[in-house]
């Protein structure tokens, strides 16, 4: 196991730091800091404050995957608090906190909160695969997006299979060495059976698709305002969609270095000069990074859990709370 997460934590550490490396080869720190200052600050703020409007309706989709029993404010400081987590510790903690914070506050079982956000990320990689294959094809980068085209085809054949066989899951489940997996297992193939209709889908995916507008209209007011880049709407319909993919991958916390990365390179394709697109990907993570950290971390202080815990078993966060 130590093997394990010593060769995952040399793997992240080797991409982040060839990320940082490739965004900052050559750069003329001048002309990086020349073109921050002549960014536009009113449009800046103005963007920063409407990244909260996105952050509001990620709250409203986790509200209905809660059946509407967290209610709409707690499920904005659930969000908040889950992207804080993953902007300053790695492996994607947030969302174990996400759901620990939901079972606290709602008194949901840890695996009913855990299915919450199982279906929130599976949609989100829904969303990012859509629009990667329509950038991928349009620019000619087919063989980028294989990878999670396949991660995301694994995974509707596996609800296919708990569907269509759920007795032959169930013994798979009762196997399972972990009973915290079992039991995550089980909501899952509940849901599956009972829940998951046609109706629930397409409302998820009218959810995820308004999630995805709010989320990409930072990129573009970035991009487009705050630093009047003269790309056209596709062009940075590209961007996002690479940046986002560079986001969601496993690397550092905040997915610091990989993104300024995905933006760099990004922009490079339509002749963006290195030190502006650097300055473009400092400031659109800016407006993604900090806001919603200092939010966050505002309500993990107030929530009773902790870092630590979080890290730690359910076990010891039942501990804690008893």
């Amino acid at each position: 196991m130590l093997v394990k997460k010593a060769a995952g934590l040399l793997l992240r550490l080797a991409l982040v730091g060839g990320c940082l490396v490739y965004a900052f080869w050559g750069i003329d720190f001048g002309q990086l800091w020349d073109t921050l200052l002549r960014y536009d600050d009113v449009a800046l703020f103005w963007t920063t404050v409407f990244s909260f409007a996105g952050y509001g309706v990620m709250a409203l989709r986790l509200n209905f995957l809660s059946g509407f029993a967290a209610g709409n404010w707690l499920c904005f400081k659930a969000f908040l608090m889950s992207m804080a987590v993953n902007n300053i510790v790695p492996a994607k903690l947030g969302e174990l906190a996400k759901a620990f914070y939901l079972r606290r506050e709602c008194r949901f079982s840890l695996s009913r909160s855990i299915t919450m956000v199982f279906w929130e990320r599976f949609f989100d990689l829904n969303a990012i695969l859509a629009m990667g294959l329509v950038v991928a094809f349009h620019f000619k980068l087919k063989m980028a997006f294989v990878p999670l085209a396949g991660a995301v085809g694994g995974i509707w054949v596996a609800l296919w299979i708990v569907r269509t066989y759920p007795d032959f899951v169930g013994r798979i489940i009762d196997r399972m060495p972990s009973n915290r997996l079992a039991e995550f297992l089980a909501e899952l193939k509940l849901q599956v059976l009972h829940g998951v209709t046609p109706g629930f889908m397409i409302v998820l995916g009218l959810y995820t698709l308004v999630c995805w507008v709010f989320y990409a209209s930072s990129t573009f007011l970035v991009l487009l305002w705050v630093a009047k880049m003269p790309l056209s709407w596709g062009q940075a319909a590209a961007v996002f969609v690479i940046s986002s993919l560079g986001m969601a991958m496993p690397s550092s916390p905040g997915a610091l270095g990989v993104f300024e990365a995905a933006v760099v390179f990004s922009l490079g394709l339509f002749g963006v000069d290195r030190s502006q697109a650097l300055a473009a990907g400092l400031v659109l993570h800016m407006v993604q990074y900090i806001p919603v950290t200092v939010a966050g971390l505002l309500v993990l202080g107030k929530s009773g859990l902790s870092l630590r815990k979080i890290r730690e078993s359910d076990e010891a966060l039942e501990e804690a709370e008893g």
